[in-house]
């Protein structure tokens, strides 16, 4: 039975998970962000809940509201919010053109030169940024600090570049403008994907904050 346990300390929740995936997702957390404070909080189990651990014991088994311990409510944190569909999506479309484009970068190998195999490590980080844009949609902890982790590498390098055009590009070369636009594109949504993951509401959602 799909289950899904409660922080009794801040709003994180983990995702639907059945055996001992749950617990173990919990004592992780605890360790991470409350280490010395004993895993308690709530399980959810498909419409209901039942107060577990530490505060269990101290309420001697009284139900406790979510409310009253600083969890949003459930109708709230069930709606995914805009900002993290927004970054599911751009993570998702980001992933997607980065394995395309390591795809092409692989077959030139075709023509005996080294340079295809620059399409491995963007192929890992196509994959890489697939798999936790898919995540942040479906609500999955911890998949937009992972996005927004991946999408710094973008960030970085397109910002390096653009430095680099503008202090030794030859402007009278056509090409130069294009390749600018694209590392500025690449930039600009590499920060909106980082911010958009970085909103309290995409947080929440994902029992981040």
């Amino acid at each position: 039975m799909a289950e899904r346990y409660w922080c009794a300390e801040c709003g994180f929740k983990t995702p639907w998970l059945d055996g001992t995936e749950g617990p173990a997702r919990q004592i992780e957390h605890y360790a991470r962000k409350h280490p010395g404070t004993a895993p308690g909080g709530q399980v959810e189990t498909r419409g209901r809940r039942r107060t577990t651990g530490r505060r269990a014991r101290r309420r001697a088994g009284r139900h406790v509201p979510l409310h009253d311990k600083g969890v949003p409510d459930m109708n709230e944190v069930s709606t995914r919010p805009g900002s993290a569909t927004g970054a599911g999506v751009m993570g998702i479309a980001f992933g997607l053109a980065a394995v395309c484009g390591a795809v092409y970068v692989l077959l030139l190998l075709r023509d005996g030169n080294g340079f295809g195999l620059f399409g491995l490590p963007v192929l890992a980080f196509g994959a890489g940024i697939l798999r936790a844009g898919a995540g942040v949609l479906a609500g999955v902890a911890y998949a937009g600090d992972r996005l927004s982790q991946l999408a710094l590498v973008p960030a970085s390098l397109s910002g390096i570049a653009m430095g680099a055009m503008a202090a030794s590009a030859d402007w009278n070369d056509d090409a130069a403008f294009g390749q600018l636009g694209g590392f500025g594109a690449t930039f600009l949504l590499s920060v909106i994907v980082i911010t958009l993951c970085g909103r309290p509401a995409t947080k929440r959602y994902l029992g981040e904050g």
